[in-house]
């Protein structure tokens, strides 16, 4: 019987460090990450064999009972010797030759160590038992648990100062939330690595282990694999999750500009741009029809709808007259209008922007009811034309998307506009693209 939770960590860890291994080939491979790669394929296997339990099956013809949990446990320690080099590595980003040097030796002599003590106690397996010969079978048999029971111990207590230390000075937060899952696991596996002196008393007093994991040990594992898991994971939700924040406010800005982005193409068709249809985020051949958003790129659909209100509110400037152009108060009078508010987001936010987008959208509806009842052929305003629409010096295009996304919450409140395009529609009334 496989347990599922181990095989799906395990087909994981492999997948992830064969992955790791073959990206970093071109931006080149530091020790850090040979050492995490190795890891996750020595744990990889570590859990795919414990988690098929196929003790007997592998060991049946070799001769030599308990080699599957022999190999098992070899792959837990070397899992425990990567985790370490790996905080060595990282604890000193030139990598102590020296110190690298003296936590491969060591791992080398556990495991040869193990070998020998595992060979020495000669078993054989009786009823799903290994059970040691010999005088000093059972001793032999504890010396092994011990060995890897002490040395996984001892490498999880390294990698567990060093996870607890970076965790603490982590600004980042997702880096710190992957930081403290890798800090559980660490203490889990701990609790793991402690329940294996159950083992040692075992092979002491009976000279007899189980050839597979026990209840608890495979409930340990199971704490184990969970926030490993999570932790492996979590910069890569967490640049998911910025992602969809991202798609999510570009799709509410480009819904609110509904409104006012509709009124002006009613009157002025001609600002919808002639572009192909877009496809994760590059511009492809064939046409899409205007006022319809992709929904794989919300943020270039934003941007070009943005683009088009601003066409639109060019061509309407050859409709406004003086008394649409606002003052600096708000009020229309003397200051010409320039579309968006050039004083940064939060200033405008602070001094009663719902007014001044009212009054904006007061103006647009003024000029767009002008602009379907005559042409500019006479002179339609008086001093000087206003200002060209231009984004504000603070916010970018978040800023401007905010305040045109007012306007048209504030036109949906007037009352409903004549329908038809302007009386306009010869060719130079087209602007130009961006």
């Amino acid at each position: 019987m496989t347990d599922p939770v181990l095989a799906l960590a395990a087909a994981f860890l492999l997948g992830l460090g064969t992955y790791r291994f073959l990206a970093g080939r071109r931006r080149g491979r530091s020790p850090a990450l040979l050492f995490t790669c190795c890891f996750a394929w020595c744990f990889g296997a570590f859990l795919a064999l414990t988690a098929a339990r196929a003790g007997v099956d592998i060991d049946h013809g070799t001769g030599l009972a308990g080699l599957t949990g022999m190999l098992t446990d070899h792959l837990r320690t070397g899992s425990a010797g990567f985790l370490a080099l790996t905080a060595v590595a990282l604890r000193r980003p030139e990598a102590d030759a020296r110190a690298l040097r003296r936590r491969c030796v060591g791992t080398a002599l556990a495991v040869l160590a193990a070998t020998v003590l595992f060979l020495l106690a000669r078993p054989r397996e009786e009823g799903g038992q290994l059970v040691a010969t010999g005088a000093l079978g059972p001793v032999a048999l504890a010396g092994y648990d011990l060995v890897i029971t002490g040395y996984v111990a001892g490498c999880l207590v390294t990698l567990l100062r060093r996870t607890t230390h970076w965790t603490r000075r982590a600004d980042d937060t997702a880096l710190r939330t992957a930081l403290g899952l890798v800090t559980l696991t660490t203490a889990a596996g701990l609790l793991w690595a402690a329940w294996g002196l159950d083992d040692v008393l075992g092979a002491l007093r009976t000279g007899r282990q189980l050839t597979t994991e026990d209840p608890v040990s495979l409930a340990l594992g199971r704490v184990c694999a969970v926030p490993l898991l999570a932790g492996a994971t979590t910069l890569l939700w967490a640049r998911a999750g910025r992602a969809a924040r991202r798609w999510r406010a570009a799709y509410r800005g480009y819904r609110s500009l509904g409104p006012l982005w509709r009124a002006l193409h009613a009157a002025f068709p001609q600002i919808a741009l002639t572009t192909g249809r877009i496809t994760s985020g590059r511009i492809a051949t064939g046409r899409i029809t205007a006022g319809r958003m992709p929904p794989a790129d919300a943020e270039l659909a934003l941007y070009r709808r943005v683009i088009e209100i601003r066409d639109g509110l060019l061509i309407l400037r050859r409709y406004r007259t003086a008394e649409d152009s606002p003052s600096p108060d708000g009020s229309p009078g003397e200051a010409p209008s320039t579309g968006v508010p050039s004083t940064d987001a939060a200033a405008v936010e602070a001094a009663g922007t719902d007014a001044a987008a009212r009054a904006e959208a007061v103006r647009i509806a003024a000029a767009l009811r002008r602009a379907r009842t005559r042409a500019p052929d006479g002179p339609l305003r008086s001093g000087p034309p206003p200002a060209e629409p231009r984004l504000p010096h603070a916010g970018g295009m978040e800023a401007e998307t905010r305040w045109l996304g007012q306007v048209a919450r504030a036109l949906r409140t007037l009352p409903p506009l004549p329908a038809g395009p302007a009386a306009d529609r010869s060719p130079d009334a087209a602007p130009s693209a961006p």
